[in-house]
């Protein structure tokens, strides 16, 4: 750490936070100040923000209570090669369930609906876009076009994350490799 020093300007409330937390883990509150800001500038500089930070670290933190692994689709499809991917569907889906209730105790459903290519820490996608109207939210994800065979998979993974967060109402269309989902905010009658 340089011993050039500057004076920054900050909420009180995160300033007596900070405090609290740097005399609780043994640091200095410089170390802590500068660790944050170094983290944040570079989150910064590849077009993310504060916010997109902290939900990707809370995503990552409520997947890891539940016993994951993150592998390489090739491998997945390796995997699913000689297997019939529609007779797991229903292990997908429980799965996707127990994500969805982990990630619902750290990331809002709005924000994941704001922010929805935080599933790319649990699904491959390549793009990820949201749309809401007074009666629907729709989330357009692109998978990369050689995980077709997975698709029934990954739609029922993601129906697990959405009835976790309640969202029972939904549909999942995929299109080669477009899976557009619409949560329907009320009941259709």
């Amino acid at each position: 750490m340089s011993g050039d020093k500057t004076t920054i300007t900050v909420d009180r409330d995160v300033a007596l936070r900070c405090s609290k937390l740097a005399r609780e883990l043994g640091i200095p509150l410089q170390k802590l100040a500068s660790d944050a800001l170094r983290i944040v500038e570079e989150v910064m500089k590849d077009g993310g923000n504060a916010t997109d930070l902290v939900l990707t670290w809370r995503c990552v933190k409520s997947i890891t209570t539940v016993d994951t692994a993150t592998l390489p689709i090739n491998i997945l499809l390796k995997i699913f090669e000689d297997l019939e991917p529609g007779k797991y569907v229903t292990d997908f889906y429980t799965s996707g369930k127990e994500i969805g209730v982990a990630m619902s105790n750290e990331i809002t459903f709005a924000d994941l609906v704001k922010r929805p290519y935080i599933l790319k820490t649990l699904i491959p996608i390549r793009y990820a876009n949201s749309k809401e109207t007074e009666s629907e939210i729709t989330i357009t994800l692109a998978v990369p076009s050689y995980v077709k065979k997975l698709m029934p998979l990954i739609s029922a993974y993601i129906r697990g994350i959405l009835d976790a967060y309640g969202y029972t109402q939904h549909k999942i269309d995929i299109k080669e490799h477009i899976i557009e989902i619409k949560i329907y905010k009320y009941i259709q009658t």
